[in-house]
């Protein structure tokens, strides 16, 4: 809990120096969010393994990772998000603050070890990012998108709570071990596996539960869909994990095709649909979508390291979208359509090659980190005899190189749009460089992060 602690401490602490810093509030409630995160980060390295609570909360190697890699990535978003929050008149207090409750919400999910606690973190983050996508109070276009956000998510929790809830009546228990332990193949597990199923879809925005995705991306400013597309992810795979893997293990046979469906439809809408969009934001939800699908596919592998695979999978695609809306707030331009990326190349060349790291890497180029987070999912996928999806898999990935090549194409072989060199700064440049190059450094030298996702199911 300690980590958990050092976070909830963090925000009241945060909010009192942004109603007293003055002028400067924004700069001074980033630099000492940012702090904090560094502090947070360290007390989750310190924390023991254990379980608290009766066992509702555990930390364990996969906890430890998705909190690590929660901080960075919201530590990269606060960095990321200010010049374009304050273009969009959104730049305030509230957006630190709401970002650390969103990170809490992360760790709950990350640790829980019971239906209640797990819950609980879902809806700590959910409450969280429907408030950041209607942070522009202004823009018609942000509340619809927060509203729409907000009816399908709440259409997914209920979905999700009903099947927990039977989960309980049928087990007599909410921790999650003695739910798996209890648990018998029958008609109530099977309706609680296919609700929860839907739920779980719901917040991954799966097809065919993805209709949120891509309002969600585009309706808010980039600073606040830069957050929305990264930190969840990591929750929600906790989630699949937690509920699906641990608490439903007797429902496998028929909740495991029900997955491979969704992971294939994802694939399709993702990389097909894509190819039509014209923002930039929009362009990256539908992406999203299609990357869900590879996620999908290693947990539908159904071992130790297709759950691996999958983690490694999220972690380095979270990096990658982290540096891909970077590098699009970096163009100072609202809105940010496609046509922005135009000729970036001449107006700074640092920025266009950053970009194009990530762009390869989501292509899944060697020697990228994006290559060998596909080939492990694919990888695990043939050693279970799945090698009709992985052959699926190539194809949509094959697909998908298209509009990443469009941007690739934009950057280098088009005419500037604006003249004059952009500015965006020494700290967001270092920060996006850094970025851009831990994908080639993953995948150059992937062990070790590999190694702590094969040991955090180790025991699977």
């Amino acid at each position: 809990m300690r980590a958990e602690l050092a976070l909830a401490a963090l925000v009241p602490v945060a909010l009192l120096v942004d109603l007293a810093a003055g002028s400067r509030k924004q700069a001074v409630t980033r630099a000492v969010s940012l702090a904090g995160l560094a502090l947070v980060a360290w007390a989750a390295i310190k924390a023991p393994n254990g379980e608290m609570f009766g066992g509702s909360f555990a930390m364990d190697g996969l906890a430890r990772i998705l909190k690590l890699s929660g901080t960075l990535l919201t530590g990269l978003a606060f960095a990321y998000a200010p010049r374009d929050l304050k273009a969009a008149g959104a730049l305030r207090g509230e957006y630190y603050l709401l970002g650390m409750f969103a990170l809490l919400g992360v760790f709950v999910t990350a640790s829980a070890g019971s239906l209640l606690t797990l819950y609980l973190g879902l809806e700590l983050l959910a409450l969280a990012l429907y408030t950041l996508v209607a942070l522009q109070r202004h823009c018609a276009q942000a509340a619809e998108a927060a509203m729409k956000y907000f009816v399908l998510g709440a259409i997914g929790s209920g979905a999700m709570l009903y099947g927990i809830s039977l989960l309980y009546g049928l087990s007599g228990s909410l921790l999650l071990d003695e739910v798996a332990a209890q648990g018998s193949a029958g008609a109530g597990s099977y309706v609680a596996a296919a609700l929860v199923l839907a739920g779980v879809a719901f917040k991954l925005g799966a097809a065919p539960f993805h209709q949120w995705v891509p309002d969600a991306y585009q309706g808010p400013p980039l600073g606040v869909a830069v957050i929305l597309a990264t930190v969840p992810k990591l929750a929600y795979f906790a989630l699949i994990v937690r509920l699906m893997v641990t608490g439903l293990p007797v429902a496998q046979e028929q909740w495991n095709p029900l997955l491979i469906v969704m992971a294939a439809a994802s694939l399709a809408m993702g990389s097909i649909v894509a190819i039509a969009q014209t923002h930039a934001a929009r362009l990256f939800a539908w992406a999203a979508i299609g990357h869900v699908g590879f996620l999908l596919l290693g947990v539908a592998a159904g071992s130790g390291e297709g759950l691996a695979a999958a983690l490694f999978y999220t972690l380095v695609y979270t990096l990658m979208v982290a540096g891909a809306f970077g590098v699009i707030i970096a163009l100072q331009r609202q809105n940010a359509p496609l046509d922005s990326l135009r000729g970036l190349y001449r107006r700074h060349p640092g920025l266009a090659l950053i970009m194009l790291l990530i762009m390869l890497s989501m292509i899944g180029l060697p020697p990228l980190a994006g290559f060998l987070a596909k080939w492990q999912i694919l990888m695990a996928l043939i050693e279970q005899g799945m090698t009709v999806l992985a052959v699926v898999a190539v194809v949509f990935a094959v697909v998908a190189a298209y509009y990443y090549l469009r941007i690739v194409r934009l950057m280098f072989m088009e005419a500037p749009e604006e003249e004059g060199r952009l500015t965006p700064g020494w700290t967001t440049t270092l920060l996006l460089s850094a970025n851009g190059l831990a994908l080639l450094v993953l995948g150059i030298w992937p062990n070790f992060l590999l190694d702590l996702c094969r040991a955090a199911f180790a025991s699977g």
